[in-house]
């Protein structure tokens, strides 16, 4: 069959020709147009819902308005959890849904439910936006920071450019789903009513409220028509200015008209708000933050929004600008110049390896042209199938690199071979045939067999499966690349390119000296089969006791070239103090000289994915180049040293993460952090009780960082309970005195006043002196039926009392989460520890169970369904060897190579200090198929020149020299092609240097194993099967 095709391809040279200029072609134009990112969009699939509930306290969002959400979105089709957040005067509830399920579909389903959800809120639930659903973001979107500068503007002025101009204008970009405001002050009109007044007036503020809903609209009357015209009649009624409420009649008084300004102050003011935005030490700035639309290229929308900003910059006020804080752009470029590097530095030293082993020139041509034609082909299919091009799809290219060029080298090295030979007086046609007679069959089912290994990664699911299967398929789709280059292109660029007029090639000298060399050591170990079988075997339980000592952890840290610090203080603080604080933390971490900026954003100012309480502050810190770094310093040094600064804030609990990886984290476990312990169960007291003692064992474990537990608890409340008695004998009813309460102290929204192309609220409430202490709110006068006014403390009892801060849920259960860092060593050793101790110190009643949740969840998942899918691929290549041997011998000899080449890649790690990982796991499945293709390679030769006649010593000793070459050189082109991620020190090569290490390692110690270990093995096991063949034939001849 192979056969066939090379003679296809001789007599089809030209159609041949063009199909390797095609490829090129079409890589090239992909690659050219493909979307690049930084990595792969590790995000679950989901949609957010969020209710602002103005003024209501965590218990009653939760009770109130999150159960109702919950319940209704539970049987939407493909929802895999429910998670959600309740807090003061907001409620978030995140629906997540398996990575088959349509985006688009999951958020119309969610949309459809949400108004079910409305009709269990109860009736006089104020929600001034009603339930909203997010748009269709990644939970990775927040690709760009940036913030507003005008020295002589205030924070009012650039908050309303941010929102009417900078805003409006970024969100039609395309590829943007979101841009979201903080900072500054937004401008209201504010009606400030004065209590006495009222009293003197005999009003109430809801009159005032009602009337000046009343006077704020404008109304269609119809139409008119004038002779042979029709006239459209409008009147015109809405609020104009201040002016225009300051002089709404609320009543007349002895045929006099009392207006809003007898009783109010009516003026601009600052809304309420809930969070704040700061820069370098205390410069509180407008910022926003931009989101992609799910699916969108991260670089072309940051691209695109750069642009815009630049032509938003040019209509702005004077001395007013666009400043891009942060962004992933410069993530995105590190991240593909560290992958870039390494092709091209990995593409020469496999080019040189060639031409050095080959010693011709044209051949070594032949090889590396199988590099752009496997590589160009892999970034067609990319294209198509709609893969971006990042730190692991390109990845998988460049770990493929070395690999790439096997079955070529296999190839050409068998035609240089039988040049060589002066006895063989073939054509070049003839001894490409028969190469292709010889090594063919090996080379299609050794490159299908590193096709097999890699399917297992395409089981993986959530994180690790969206992170690790654009590796897994770019791996796949070169490797494809590479056996159509092998089998179909090289052998025509083989006669094209070979010498005209000459039989025969010189071998050069270096191979005969390499030759000589080890037949000398192979001899030596066939006489000494039982000491080379014995050090194997001690070798193996020496690699299986260091694998059980390596450290484990889900994925690496990618350093993002940006820190995050996460600080939490006092639930009762207040947006001022909280804003000093930081610009205090701000001025110390600006003292580390590789730091350049730092922006803190506190609270929330507009309701999005991430919204975070005022007590909670989230500074991003920008870092100098690497070249203005002290010589040496690494990130973690960086955290390190500001750790240390902070250590001084009392009441301040500090946390460290970068921007991208505190999002995934967020969405992965609903936490923060890399470990989170969360605790289920109904009862606050008892939850409050056992995560206390979880947060006490936990902070005795070496290696623990960051450690927090959520601040469920400890907000202050001023709590007014009605006296129901009481209330009745007034004539009275509960709805009416808490509206009175609720629009003296909170306010209420009652209408907008439009101002061309922006617009006001007008928020009423009382003036400061009567609500802004419990006195003030004990002497609120409620009017009763009977005209008269009672004071507020004859009607209720009003105390001061400890409640909750906030209460998250999961699939309708309540947890509290205690969560960590790892610093030091492995997570997975960490949470080990921490298991056994938690089990052994804390218990737990019925009805309550502890879940560990973070990166070690999902390492946990991954191995699991690794431990699953890994023995059905290997039965699968165990059938695929039968198939080609037909001799369960051989296909044993051939699966030995793997945990020779397993043992190598555990002492590459020990020797590395790496953990074993996600990335050395794929490490180990490459490794995987390197040693089955070169034991596959060895044992195919030996049983080829067997059927040619020759001896079985004969056969072992000249199959090993005759692979001795393809050998070597399939080894070092495919560590050489991985030596520029082992040390690189770009950004993303955190994650990638593990999985090299793994594969260089396992095929360095495999590779002489191999050639030293099999054929001793093969000719060990042979020699005894044919000794008692000869034996039963003796035998069977007597008889």
């Amino acid at each position: 069959m192979i056969e066939q095709v090379i003679k296809f391809s001789f007599r089809y040279k030209l159609l041949i020709l063009l199909l390797f200029v095609a490829v090129c072609g079409a890589g090239i134009y992909a690659f050219a147009h493909m979307p690049i990112d930084a990595f792969p969009d590790v995000s679950p699939k989901l949609v957010q819902a969020f209710a602002e509930v103005e003024g209501m306290a965590a218990e009653e969002v939760e009770q109130l308005i999150s159960r109702p959400v919950e319940v209704a979105m539970m049987g939407i089709p493909g929802v895999k959890k429910i998670r959600s957040l309740s807090s003061h005067g907001l409620s978030t509830v995140n629906v997540y849904f398996a990575d088959d399920v349509d985006i688009y579909f999951a958020h119309q389903q969610v949309a459809e439910r949400l108004k079910l959800a409305e009709e269990g809120i109860p009736e006089g639930v104020n929600l001034p936006h009603g339930l909203e659903k997010g748009p269709v973001l990644s939970g990775m979107g927040k690709i760009l920071m940036y913030y507003l500068d005008g020295d002589g503007y205030s924070t009012t002025d650039l908050r309303a450019l941010q929102d009417w101009v900078v805003k409006r204008e970024l969100q039609t970009v395309p590829g943007v789903a979101q841009v979201l405001s903080q900072g500054g002050h937004v401008r209201q009109y504010q009606v400030r009513v004065r209590p006495e007044n009222l009293l003197q007036y005999d009003l109430t503020i809801d009159e005032v409220i009602e009337a000046i809903r009343r006077n704020n609209q404008n109304m269609g009357a119809g139409l008119v028509e004038r002779g042979a015209e029709e006239l459209m009649v409008r009147t015109l009624g809405q609020i104009a200015d201040a002016r225009d409420i300051e002089n709404i009649v609320l009543k007349s008084r002895r045929g006099n008209p009392v207006y809003v300004k007898d009783v109010a102050l009516v003026g601009f003011g600052e809304a309420f708000r809930r969070g704040v935005a700061s820069l370098n030490g205390g410069k509180e700035v407008a910022i926003g933050g931009v989101y992609k639309l799910h699916g969108a290229n991260s670089f072309q929308v940051i691209q695109r929004i750069q642009a815009r900003i630049e032509e938003i910059n040019r209509t702005l006020p004077p001395g007013v600008k666009v400043v891009v804080f942060h962004d992933q752009a410069t993530l995105v470029r590190n991240t593909i110049d560290t992958v870039r590097n390494a092709l091209v530095l990995g593409l020469i030293l496999v080019s040189v390896t060639c031409l050095v082993f080959l010693g011709n020139l044209r051949h070594a041509l032949v090889i590396v042209l199988s590099l752009p034609f496997s590589i160009l082909l892999a970034f067609a299919v990319m294209y198509r199938y709609g893969i971006a091009g990042d730190l692991l799809s390109f990845g998988g290219v460049a770990i493929a690199l070395g690999m790439i060029v096997d079955a070529t080298i296999i190839m050409v090295e068998k035609i240089q071979s039988l040049r060589w030979d002066s006895s063989d007086h073939r054509s070049v046609r003839e001894a490409i045939a028969a190469a292709g007679r010889e090594v063919g069959q090996p080379i299609f089912f050794a490159t299908a067999i590193i096709v097999i290994v890699f399917l297992p990664i395409f089981t993986l699911q959530d994180v690790e499966g969206r992170m690790f299967r654009p590796l897994a398929f770019t791996v796949v789709a070169t490797m494809g690349g590479s056996l159509l280059y092998a089998l179909v292109i090289a052998p025509v660029l083989c006669g094209l390119l070979h010498r005209r007029g000459s039989s025969a090639e010189p071998k050069p000298p270096q191979a005969t000296v390499f030759h000589r060399l080890y037949r000398r050591v192979l001899e030596f170990s066939l006489n000494q089969g039982a000491a080379v079988i014995a050090v194997v075997l001690a070798m193996l339980a020496l690699g299986w006791l260091t694998f059980q000592r390596l450290g484990r952890e889900f994925v690496p840290t990618l350093q993002e070239g940006a820190i995050q610090v996460l600080a939490h203080m006092n639930p009762n603080i207040s947006l001022q103090e909280i804003a000093r604080t930081t610009a205090q933390i701000e001025k110390d971490v600006l003292q580390t000289p590789e730091v350049e900026d730092v922006l803190s954003e506190i609270g929330y100012g507009e309701v999005g994915p991430h919204v975070h309480h005022t007590n909670y502050a989230c500074l991003t810190i920008t870092l100098r180049p690497r070249d203005q770094w002290k010589r040496g310093r690494t990130q973690e040094d960086l955290v390190s040293e500001i750790s240390g600064r902070l250590e001084g804030y009392p009441g301040v609990s500090i946390g460290f993460s970068q921007p991208i990886q505190h999002e995934v984290d967020g969405l992965v476990s609903g936490t923060g952090a890399q470990v989170a312990a969360k605790l289920f169960g109904p009862d606050l007291d008892v939850l409050r009780e056992k995560v206390a003692q979880i947060e006490s064992v936990l902070s005795a474990i070496q290696g623990v960082a960051d450690l927090q537990t959520d601040q469920f608890s400890g907000q202050t409340q001023v709590q007014i309970a009605l006296d129901r008695d009481a209330i009745a004998r007034h004539g009275l009813n509960s709805h009416q005195i808490q509206r009175t309460i609720h629009a003296a102290i909170g306010g209420d929204r009652v209408g907008t006043v439009f101002e061309q192309e922006r617009s006001a609220w007008i928020n009423v409430r009382f003036d400061e002196p009567y609500r802004n202490d419990i006195e003030a709110i004990e002497g609120l006068l409620v009017r009763t039926a009977g005209g008269y006014t009672v004071p507020l403390r004859e009607l209720a009892r009003i105390d001061t009392v400890t409640g909750l801060r906030q209460m998250t849920r999961e699939d309708t259960r309540r947890f509290i989460a205690v969560q960590c860092n790892v610093r030091g060593r492995d997570s997975g050793g960490f949470v080990e520890e921490a298991q056994q101790a938690v089990a052994r110190a804390v218990s737990l009643p019925p009805g309550y169970a502890l879940v560990w949740g973070g990166q070690f969840e999902l390492q946990q998942a991954a191995n699991r369904r690794l431990m699953l899918i890994v023995p059905i691929t290997l039965l699968l290549v165990l059938t695929m060897l039968y198939l080609l041997f037909n001799s369960i011998r051989s296909v044993a000899l051939i699966v030995l190579n793997i945990p020779l080449a397993l043992v190598g890649g555990v002492f590459a790690l020990r020797l590395a200090d790496a953990n074993v990982s996600i990335p050395s796991s794929i490490g180990f499945i490459a490794l995987f198929g390197a040693a089955l293709t070169d034991g596959l390679v060895l044992i195919s030769r030996f049983e080829y020149l067997r059927t040619q006649g020759l001896a079985l010593r004969d056969a072992v000793v000249e199959g090993a020299l005759s692979k001795l070459r393809p050998v070597m050189i399939t080894t070092l082109t495919t560590a050489f092609g991985l030596f520029p991620l082992i040390f690189s020190s770009g950004v993303g090569s955190e994650i990638q240097r593990p999985l090299a290490i793994v594969v260089v390692g396992g095929l360095a110690f495999s590779t002489l194993l191999t050639l030293i270990v099999l054929p001793t093995l093969y000719w060990s096991i042979s020699y005894r099967q044919q000794e008692h063949d000869k034996r039963s034939h003796t035998t069977g001849d007597l008889r």
